[in-house]
């Protein structure tokens, strides 16, 4: 099965199976930075050396975090062995602290995946902003330079209109009407509205067709009109 991986600003990489939930995977630097935080909040000494010292066994907890599904349980497993591993250097703790401090690391992980579930989810639902002014230039809001001047298209100009009031596809005989055209200039003018549109904003598909439903603006945009 092939995968795909993604990479994070939260030294974090987010691998997706086809058809499988997405698992969160954490590097080794973020990985060694929460035992030491939780460690140290415990009241154990030189948390660094013991990580340092036992770096093969991080490394293998990093392992079963990323082979874990994004659960609590599943985190929790994957810490109650990394604590048996250092029972040596924990001998002075009693059975509960030690509990307690696989349940804390197990947290942060948690913690840390649903954070970037969260972006994740973000990120599908964000829209690129464009406005269409007065005079016909439709543009990035972001960047008024990526313009598309659509003043000497007045046909096409009112296609986009009609379509940022319309909720879901329109039929292609209905948009004829309402912009007062043909059938058959709907669809040259999707086209090139969609071509001029990747040339001079650097946006792909901005209007989308579908066999029986007609047009419709695609959900990654939002225009704005002026």
């Amino acid at each position: 099965m092939k995968k795909v991986t993604l990479a994070t600003k939260n030294k974090f990489n987010i691998r997706q199976s086809v058809g499988v939930s997405p698992t969160y995977y954490f590097s080794l630097g973020i990985v060694k930075d929460t035992v030491k935080s939780v460690l140290q909040n415990n009241g154990v000494k030189n948390p660094d050396e013991i990580v340092n010292r036992h770096s093969a066994e991080i490394a293998d907890l990093k392992d079963r975090l990323n082979k874990s599904e994004a659960k609590f349980d599943d985190y929790k497993k994957a810490t109650d062995k990394t604590i048996a591993d250092l029972k040596s250097e924990l001998k002075g703790l009693s059975k509960q602290n030690l509990v307690q401090i696989g349940r804390e690391m197990a947290i942060g992980f948690y913690e840390q995946s649903q954070k970037i579930r969260s972006k994740q989810k973000e990120n599908k639902t964000k829209q690129t902003l464009l406005c269409l002014s007065p005079d016909g230039d439709l543009y990035l809001e972001s960047n008024k330079q990526k313009c598309y001047p659509m003043s000497k298209e007045k046909m096409r100009e009112k296609l986009i209109k009609v379509l940022c009031s319309a909720k879901g596809y329109t039929k292609t005989a209905e948009l004829a009407e309402m912009v007062g055209t043909t059938n058959q200039a709907i669809r040259n003018s999707k086209l090139e509205i969609n071509r001029k549109a990747e040339d001079r904003i650097g946006i792909t598909d901005l209007i989308c067709g579908r066999d029986g439903n007609g047009y419709k603006l695609n959900s990654q945009y939002k225009i704005k009109i002026l």
